[in-house]
């Protein structure tokens, strides 16, 4: 994988069930081959991922490069998840695709500047997995409700 000539796939594209698994193993690939770019490989998100099941980006890295596709990281990931009830699974999705700064710290800036570089003019985008969606040319849904974090101040 070449991330200096294409996009990894999306935080909300899985693997086994699992969010932000198929990005992770895009940036391991690009990352082992040098051609991670601009992206970052043990980046936060991935990091929440690692959490999740139990792993760090050493393993997880090793299962992304046992195979040319996606079945040694998906092995790795049904391994982790044979102690985790669904509702773990999906809490765990809900939480990553609900991804947002956190009201009062530097991060909301760091996302409204974002939001505004990449965004075009879409004021309704909250979330990092959407956030990177419509930096990377995907559909995102428009949104109605807006986190208080997001709202103008008065």
């Amino acid at each position: 994988m070449d991330l200096t000539k294409s996009f990894p796939r999306s935080p909300k594209a899985t693997i086994a069930g699992v969010t932000m698994a198929a990005r992770a193993a895009d940036k391991g690939r690009a990352s082992a081959a040098g051609t991670l770019g601009e992206y970052n490989y043990d980046c936060p998100m991935d990091r929440m991922l690692f959490a999740f099941l139990g792993t760090d980006s050493g393993e997880y890295l090793a299962a992304v490069l046992s195979s040319s596709d996606d079945s040694g990281v998906a092995k790795l990931i049904e391994a982790k998840l044979a102690s985790k009830s669904h509702k773990e699974i999906d809490d765990y999705n809900h939480h990553l695709l609900g991804h947002a700064p956190k009201a009062g710290t530097d991060g909301v800036a760091y996302f409204l500047s974002g939001r505004e570089r990449v965004g075009h003019g879409r004021t309704d985008i909250f979330t990092w997995p959407d956030l990177i969606d419509v930096e990377e040319g995907r559909e995102v849904p428009h949104r109605s409700d807006t986190p208080d974090w997001a709202k103008p101040a008065h």
